[in-house]
């Protein structure tokens, strides 16, 4: 076969093998040149197109378009290179013959022609509108000015005033100004919509949500399965926690008749992913000690964690190049206020975005987000080819953050960090439910909630007059929460929530990986730590750094069941998530004893 161009050019670089020392077969060592020359190009263009999208998620200027074109022109570079017609015919034909291939190089292969049929040629009229629609959604939803009562207000006044605020009436206007943005973003999102959905079907795949999926290694099916599988195991808990915020909220709130459904404006979050504020632990008022920290306390012990057990420090590239705290109140332009964590150049360019207060979410938070940045620099080595300089999967990603987030909020380690004296009494009980109502809570939210919604808009082609119906549909069947008002289709409550436009149809992963964080965490606590997983001190153990640094460095080189199973022993199951939270069962059904339950015994 006969190749030009840019497979030409493939060819003629000198090869230096992945495979070790190994010396390899003729076909062998015609894939490797292929694959080290594929890196070379494919670093360059991986970077560039991150800088720009990270220049126009750090600096959005009402009326400048700069940032927006320039994320556009390298993304459309971007998608040139992944999705090159050469590129895909040249991978196939060596994947034709992968059986004389190393394992490495077939995984290699294989996410080039994942990558690939999200950047198609085939399709490239639908790429290049795809890329411009992305960049115009992200502009439109996180330039829109919030006001309350005429005033202006950030994303963090907002959910400060529903964690606070005990006037419904106040609480409806804030929840209510919080979802004005969904009313521009419905155009976008079917256009965003019909476009993903036409650019993976090039490549075989029968829809956005599929193609998603697919990187598991399975079907659209069997994770819907999975998260019906993971709903229906915890939902006896979830009912629980569902009649015990309905009597407790109608309670604070003076409301004399219960609702049979949680009204949206009544929880402390804008979706409803996360109740754990209504309950103050007391003797645990963590918010007390570090609002007299600064922001940058609060990263700089976040990283002290992960030197604790082990790992290097941070470069100092990641504090000068980072953006981790909220804009002056006089900045002439906003950014996304979205934790996130960026690995630029898939090698030592390391950054978080975030918006860093001192106070208990945000010392969470920088703990997650660093998980990811030293997931990062764990498979940054030379056995991992950049292009699977990934998690084992993408819930593994989360899980380790999260995991790292949930250790930073656990007594023994608090107490001997001296956040809380050493003597602190707690409720071990109300820490436990407090947990149960941010991670719990969170499950049908991303399962059903979130899940449902991306199936139905990508593999069921939801039609556009039927968006805020079905998100409610389904946040009433999964989380038993209503709309406070009428929310007719002029709304797109869906689209408020940043992942529907920016992540997309990958919402399972957290849910996944919660399930992930706590097969982890039981076995580090029990095997490892010896301690009580309600009650661990990972800090300072390098004997856990070692068993995070053996599970992180392979990156995704391998299969991620496996990679689980070797780690802690047994296929993914919720048991130990269940088992976690097993002792606040019993303490709810003596709460909710005499109250009506209104969600059904099974789902």
């Amino acid at each position: 076969m006969k190749y030009s161009g840019f497979i030409m050019l493939l060819f003629l670089f000198a090869c230096k093998t992945q495979e070790g020392s190994q010396k390899l077969t003729e076909e062998q060592q015609v894939a490797q040149n292929f694959l080290d020359s594929f890196h070379t190009s494919y670093l360059k263009s991986y970077y560039e197109y991150n800088e720009a999208q990270w220049k126009s998620n750090t600096k959005i200027i009402e009326g400048d378009s700069t940032n927006a074109v320039n994320e556009r022109k390298a993304g459309e570079a971007y998608s040139k290179f992944n999705g090159s017609s050469e590129l895909i015919n040249r991978a196939r034909a060596l994947l034709e013959r992968k059986d004389m291939l190393t394992n490495l190089q077939v995984k290699q292969l294989e996410k080039i022609l994942y990558n690939a049929a999200n950047y198609a040629e085939t399709a490239k009229d639908a790429v290049a509108a795809r890329i411009k629609a992305e960049t115009e959604q992200t502009a439109k939803l996180y330039g829109f000015n919030y006001t309350v009562d005429g005033k202006k207000v950030t994303t963090n006044d907002i959910d400060n005033m529903l964690k606070t605020e005990t006037d419904v009436n106040k609480r409806l206007k804030v929840w209510n100004a919080s979802k004005e943005v969904g009313k521009n973003l419905k155009p976008g999102l079917v256009k965003l919509r019909d476009l993903r959905n036409q650019v993976v079907k090039s490549l075989g795949y029968n829809d956005y949500f599929s193609y998603q999926v697919s990187d598991y290694g399975m079907t659209a099916e069997e994770m819907m399965d999975l998260c019906n599988k993971i709903n229906r195991e915890l939902y006896p808990l979830y009912r629980e926690l569902h009649t015990y915020a309905r009597y407790e909220l109608a309670k604070k709130y003076g409301i004399a008749e219960v609702p049979d459904y949680l009204p949206a404006h009544w929880l402390p979050n804008r979706w409803g992913q996360d109740w754990s504020t209504m309950v103050e632990v007391k003797g645990i008022n963590l918010d007390s000690v570090l609002k007299t920290k600064s922001a940058e306390w609060i990263v700089k012990e976040g990283e002290n964690f992960y030197k604790s057990l082990g790992f290097a420090a941070l470069p100092e590239s990641f504090y000068t190049k980072s953006s981790l705290y909220p804009l002056p109140e006089n900045a002439n332009y906003k950014k996304n206020n979205h934790a996130s964590a960026w690995h630029m150049d898939l090698q030592n360019d390391l950054r978080s975005l975030m918006s860093v207060e001192p106070n208990s979410e945000w010392f969470e938070t920088v703990h997650h987000e660093l998980g990811h940045i030293y997931y990062y620099i764990s498979y940054t080595n030379d056995k991992v080819p950049p292009i699977l300089r990934e998690g084992a999967n993408r819930a593994f990603h989360e899980a380790v953050g999260s995991m790292i987030g949930m250790a930073a909020m656990q007594k023994p380690f608090l107490q001997a960090k001296g956040l809380l004296p050493a003597n602190t009494q707690s409720d071990d009980t109300q820490k436990l439910l407090q947990e149960a109502l941010n991670y719990v809570v969170f499950i049908p939210f991303a399962t059903g909630t979130m899940t449902g919604f991306e199936h139905d808009l990508y593999k069921n082609n939801l039609p556009a007059d039927q968006f805020n119906k079905r998100w409610w549909e389904l946040a009433k069947k999964y989380q038993g929460i209503v709309p406070p008002t009428n929310r007719g289709e002029e709304y797109t409550d869906a689209a408020t929530k940043t992942h529907i436009n920016d992540d997309a149809a990958q919402y399972y992963d957290y849910a996944l990986s919660y399930v992930i964080l706590f097969q982890l965490h039981d076995h580090i606590a029990k095997n490892l730590l010896k301690q009580d997983p309600h009650a661990t001190n990972y800090y300072g153990n390098k004997e856990v750094g070692d068993f995070l640094k053996k599970l992180l460095s392979p990156g995704a080189t391998g299969d991620w069941r496996k990679t689980l199973k070797e780690a802690v022993g047994s296929d993914l199951s919720a048991k130990a998530m269940v088992d976690y939270f097993n002792p606040v069962i019993d303490y709810l059904k003596k709460v909710n004893a005499g109250r009506k339950y209104t969600l059904p015994e099974t789902l």
